[in-house]
């Protein structure tokens, strides 16, 4: 599965065991970039996640809207 925004800011996905996003290296993009962690983590919401990150299926839907500028409602209350 090809994840743009993922692409865009540089974050590596790991694979093993299963496809997530290390919690460090999500934190040092969003810094990198300029995109604010609480907004992020408010749109992210409550999602069920990997003990070691975050699975990219789930953070590339927030990234959109955050990059799109179409910030409205949350994962917690789909438009």
């Amino acid at each position: 599965m090809k994840y743009n925004r993922l692409d865009q800011l540089g974050i590596v996905i790991t694979e093993s065991p299963i496809e997530h996003i290390e919690f460090d290296i999500l934190d040092k993009a969003l810094n990198k970039n300029g995109i604010n962690r609480d907004k992020f983590s408010e749109l992210f919401g409550i999602q069920t996640c990997y003990d070691k990150g975050l699975y990219p299926w789930d953070v590339e839907p927030v990234l959109e809207r955050m990059m799109s500028g179409k910030l409205t409602g949350t994962q917690l209350h789909w438009d």
